[in-house]
């Protein structure tokens, strides 16, 4: 599916009323149309003729590459797309009555993409903007077996519709909460999908090589400041290429949990110095503020998971204000963190 982007005025002036401040927002002449790519892989496996498996299968190897492979291998746990049996187990995986009844709660969910694919033209027309020699990724939908939200690779960023199905759905309530507790449930919602995919390809494309893994387990750096900085540069770079969609969707935070970060920002800080933690080095300190949870270890229990990635992001957004910086240029300067952490002011 080919799209043509074309951005009008009142989509500009959509912009500058959900966003405050003026660095954020982009006249839209300033945008160039872009050709955004949208396949559907999981349409074409889930309404696969069994009787052409054989020749889909080849397609799929063709045209997905390692998405596929690693679909088949380390989501299904099928062996490799090669494997002689690899058609037998296909349309055994087919049959599956779960697999069906997943299937056609996925085909209600995402049977019109085109809501995200507006969400996606806008936040890849800024990325463009900011970064006008990156290269613009081919959009997949797949289906995950609950193992990927997202999974960017050389010039495709494919996304796993079924950890976006609605954190209400019927699939999301008979997942086993021991692997799937409320909090990660909560983040399966469709109101995530466009911001978490835009989140991972610039954690893909603008971390250092080999930095950013599928894994999703968010890189740590040599101190607890500097990793919270690293990803308060790609929190910022997420809120300018959707400056539409509110803060707490891109931290995958509630409205009560955003209110409360900002309403207790300067005790936040206050604790992190009390306690000795901008320059510890404790990997374990460092990931309870940097990994999703329920909420973060060491604070009050209403408190958000994960909220180092929102203090680093208070900290890059002041300095990249103050300082009038370009976009790029903050996210490949090597700045001292420190030098960052003297223009915070909460």
């Amino acid at each position: 599916m080919r799209i043509k982007l074309l951005f009008s005025i009142i989509v500009s002036l959509s912009v500058l009323s959900c966003n405050d401040d003026a660095k954020s927002a982009i006249n839209s002449n300033d945008l160039k149309p872009i050709d955004l790519s949208i396949s559907r892989l999981d349409q074409e496996l889930f309404k696969a003729d069994k009787y052409e498996l054989k020749a889909l299968n080849k397609k799929w190897i063709t045209n997905y590459g390692l998405l596929y492979k690693s679909f088949i291998s380390e989501m299904l746990r099928e062996g490799l797309p090669q494997d002689p049996m690899i058609v037998f187990r296909l349309e055994k995986f087919l049959n599956d009555t779960t697999i069906n009844l997943i299937s056609k709660e996925l085909d209600k969910s995402f049977i019109d993409f085109s809501p995200y694919e507006k969400e996606l033209e806008e936040g890849f027309s800024h990325y463009q903007y900011y970064f006008p020699d990156r290269i613009i990724p081919r959009i997949v939908t797949f289906y995950s077996n609950f193992n990927a939200r997202t999974f960017p690779y050389n010039d495709t960023l494919a996304i796993g519709l079924d950890l976006f199905i609605g954190r209400d759905n019927k699939v999301t309530e008979m997942l086993p909460p021991d692997v799937f507790p409320q909090y990660i449930k909560d983040d399966m919602d469709k109101e995530y999908l466009s911001t978490e995919s835009m989140k991972s390809w610039l954690y893909f494309s603008l971390s250092p090589a080999k930095e950013y893994a599928n894994s999703g387990v968010y890189a740590t750096k040599e101190d607890f400041l500097s990793s919270i900085i690293y990803h308060g540069k790609m929190m910022l770079a997420l809120d300018l290429m959707m400056p539409h969609k509110p803060v707490q969707t891109k931290f995958n935070y509630s409205k009560e949990e955003i209110d409360w970060c900002e309403k207790n920002e300067k005790f936040l800080y206050q604790n992190l110095v009390e306690f000795k933690l901008i320059y510890s080095t404790n990997i374990k300190e460092i990931s309870a503020y940097i990994n999703p949870g329920s909420f973060t270890p060491g604070l009050p229990q209403d408190s958000p998971g994960g909220i180092g990635k929102w203090i680093g992001y208070r900290m890059v957004k002041q300095y990249y204000e103050e300082n009038n910086l370009d976009l790029s240029d903050l996210i490949s300067e090597n700045e001292d963190a420190r030098k960052i952490l003297s223009f915070y002011r909460p």
